[in-house]
């Protein structure tokens, strides 16, 4: 029985891999599945979104519809007479094509930010802070002291050169003047 303890200890040993002390690349944060909270809040933007929209386009073809159909003659209308014309303002039809463009270009966005927003797992403005700070600067936001000193320097030198400059302007000046 001892001899059976040995080799059941020693290959645990070797399933294990090498642990090294510190990782070269980061492990990327895990995707939470779709039906989590998270997902399931942006999901929901984005169907708020798509029912807004259907929502936006039925109202968009009733009201074109309408006014599709008071253009068609009657049955029984005359072919001399001319068809009927809608009564209303041109200024007032394009006002209202202006306003259900509106409703659905806005019908679009909603829809459209909520499906980035699931498919970037964007959950709020922070979310948006924390993506744009991985892909931006130094990692761990360290600042290259070098750089800002060499520039520190560069800003100063053009100062000291513009108030020397500024100096010999009045002084000529001064002197004509006496």
């Amino acid at each position: 029985m001892a001899k059976d303890k040995e080799p059941s200890s020693a290959a645990s040993m070797q399933a294990q891999p090498p642990q090294s002390p510190q990782s070269p690349v980061p492990s990327p944060e895990p995707r939470p599945s779709i039906l989590s909270q998270r997902s399931l809040k942006q999901l929901g933007l984005f169907f708020a979104g798509a029912g807004f929209l259907a929502l936006s386009t039925r109202i968009t073809r009733r009201a074109v519809s309408r006014k599709h159909i008071v253009t068609v003659p009657q049955f029984y209308q005359q072919s001399n007479r001319p068809v009927g014309k809608i009564k209303s303002d041109n200024t007032l039809i394009a006002v209202e094509a202006l306003n259900f463009a509106t409703l659905n270009v806005m019908g679009f966005a909603i829809m459209a930010t909520g499906g980035l927003a699931w498919a970037f797992d964007v959950s709020g403005i922070d979310d948006v802070r924390r993506m744009a700070r991985r892909h931006v600067g130094l990692p761990g936001g360290q600042a290259d002291e070098e750089a800002e000193r060499e520039v520190e320097e560069w800003v100063a030198k053009i100062l000291l050169r513009k108030d020397q400059k500024d100096r010999e302007a009045k002084s000529p000046s001064s002197k004509k003047d006496d």
